[in-house]
C-alpha cells in the first residue's frame, strides 16, 4: 500500500512538474521594436557618438574635445548611457580635456544578450579595452551610481592607467567577510529556462514608457527635469532593442559578484592614493548622502562636494553646477 502511495505521489509531483515547464511556453513573450540601435543614435546618445565594437560588444562611445588632451572617461549608472552626458561633455572639454563617454554591455545602444557576463568586472574590462582601442593610455574616470563600483573595479585591473577618480552618488559594493562564492539564488532561478522566459514576459508587460518616466522621477529632486522634451525617450530607448530584457535579467543574475576585491580604501592606497573627488546631490533618495559620508570616510583624501537641492542625477538636474564642480576639480590636475 505505501508503495502504490509513493507512485501516486510521484505521478502527481511528475505532473505538476510538466505542468510548470510547459505553461511558461503557451504564453508569448511580447514582441519588441528590434529597432537597429545606429538609428537611435541622435536621440538616445551623446552628440558625435558612434557605433564600436571592443571586447568582443557592439557598443556606443562619444567623445568631445582634442584627443591630444589628457583623457576624461565617464561611465554612467544603472539604466543609463551616453545620453545623461551629453550636454556636459562639451563643457568639460572645453577646459582642456579629451572627454570620453561609453555605453556599458547591457546598457544604451550596446549590444543585449543573455550570454554575455555583466558583473562589474567585465564592465571595467571592457571600458579599459575601449580605451586600447582609442589609444588612450590613462584616463581620469568619472562613475555615477552604479558606474562608480565599475571605476573602483578599473582601479583594481589596471591602476597604472587610472589618473584620478570621480565618484558621483555612487554606489560602490565593498567586500564583505564571510561571503559565500556559490552562485546566487537569482542566478540560479533565472539559469532555469522556464523561469527565465517568465521573468521575460513580466519584465516586457511591465516596462513602458510611463515606467520609464516614473523611475527618473523617482531619482531626479528637480521633478521638473523629467518633463525636458525628449528626455524620457532618450533613457528608454534601450528597450528598443531586441533582447534588452534578456540582458537586464542577465545583469541581475551577476549582480553577487559585483564586490570589490578588496577594501575601496586599499585600492586607493596600493594605486599611490589617485585624485578623487566624491560628489553628492544632498537630496539623493537614490544612494543617500550617508553613503557618500561613509565613502569620504574611506578616502579621507578625497575632494567633497555637496550640491544642495539635488537629487541622484546632478549632471542632469543642474547641468551647471556639475560642470563647475567637476571642472574646477579637473583644473586642480592639470
Amino acid at each position: 500500500m505505501g508503495m502504490k502511495r509513493l507512485r501516486r505521489l510521484s505521478t502527481v509531483l511528475l505532473v505538476v512538474l510538466a505542468g510548470l515547464t510547459t505553461l511558461p511556453y503557451l504564453v508569448d513573450v511580447p514582441k519588441g521594436a528590434d529597432v537597429d540601435p545606429a538609428t537611435l543614435l541622435a536621440v538616445a546618445a551623446a552628440p558625435g557618438a558612434r557605433i564600436i565594437t571592443a571586447d568582443g560588444v557592439q557598443s556606443v562611445v562619444a567623445e568631445a574635445g582634442d584627443p591630444q588632451d589628457p583623457a576624461l572617461l565617464l561611465i554612467h549608472g544603472f539604466g543609463g548611457s551616453t545620453f545623461g552626458y551629453r550636454d556636459v561633455m562639451a563643457p568639460l572639454a572645453a577646459r582642456g580635456w579629451h572627454v570620453i563617454a561609453i555605453d556599458l554591455p547591457g546598457f544604451g545602444l550596446s549590444e543585449k544578450s543573455w550570454g554575455r557576463d555583466y558583473s562589474h568586472k567585465a564592465q571595467a574590462t571592457f571600458a579599459l579595452a575601449v580605451l586600447d582601442q582609442l589609444t588612450v593610455d590613462r584616463a581620469v574616470v568619472l562613475g555615477h551610481s552604479m558606474g562608480g563600483n565599475v571605476i573602483s573595479w578599473m582601479l583594481a585591473l589596471a591602476p597604472e592607467r587610472i589618473a584620478g577618480l570621480a565618484y558621483i552618488d555612487a554606489a560602490v559594493v565593498q567586500p564583505k567577510s564571510g561571503v559565500s562564492s556559490s552562485p546566487s539564488f537569482a542566478s540560479v532561478l533565472l539559469d532555469v529556462p522556464p523561469i527565465r522566459r517568465i521573468a521575460r514576459i513580466a519584465i516586457r508587460s511591465a516596462f513602458s514608457r510611463e515606467t520609464f518616466a516614473e523611475l527618473l522621477s523617482s531619482a531626479f529632486a528637480v521633478k521638473s527635469v523629467v518633463n525636458r522634451y525628449g528626455l524620457v525617450d532618450g533613457y528608454a530607448a534601450s528597450s528598443l532593442l531586441r533582447d534588452w530584457d534578456l540582458a537586464l535579467l542577465g545583469i541581475i543574475r551577476d549582480g553577487a559578484k559585483n564586490a570589490l576585491p578588496d577594501s575601496l580604501a586599499n585600492l586607493s592606497a596600493a594605486a599611490g592614493t589617485p585624485p578623487t573627488l566624491i560628489l553628492w546631490g544632498n537630496d539623493d533618495s537614490w544612494v543617500p548622502l550617508s553613503s557618500g559620508e561613509v565613502l569620504r570616510a574611506d578616502l579621507p583624501d578625497a575632494a567633497w562636494v555637496v550640491l544642495p537641492g539635488i537629487g541622484h542625477v546632478p549632471f542632469e538636474e543642474d547641468a551647471p553646477a556639475f560642470i563647475d564642480a567637476v571642472g574646477g576639480w579637473l583644473d586642480t590636475l592639470r
